[in-house]
């Protein structure tokens, strides 16, 4: 058994090695998506007011999230509030 690890230890380490690299690229890769479709919502909420333009950045909004334009201010709602501590 220990003739077998000696051997195989570079490809052992290197495994691990790979899966922690896995582990953080997937990690990164939501928390991007997070934060852009946070930062769309941002946007979409700046200009409330507006109905020209908040027509307009919902409908970018939800393109962005690719959550329908129906459902886009609850979406926004709850990741806002998932933002608060």
């Amino acid at each position: 058994m220990n003739k077998l690890i000696e051997k195989n230890l570079s490809t052992i380490l290197l495994a691990i090695t790979c899966y922690f690299l896995f582990t953080i690229s997937n990690s990164l890769k939501e928390s991007s998506r997070y934060n852009s479709d946070l930062r769309a919502c941002a946007k979409m909420k700046t200009f409330i007011n507006d109905k020209e333009a908040s027509e307009l950045f919902k409908q970018k909004a939800a393109a962005a999230t690719k959550v329908p334009v129906k459902f886009i201010g609850e979406y926004c709602k709850k990741i806002t509030q998932q933002n608060l501590f």
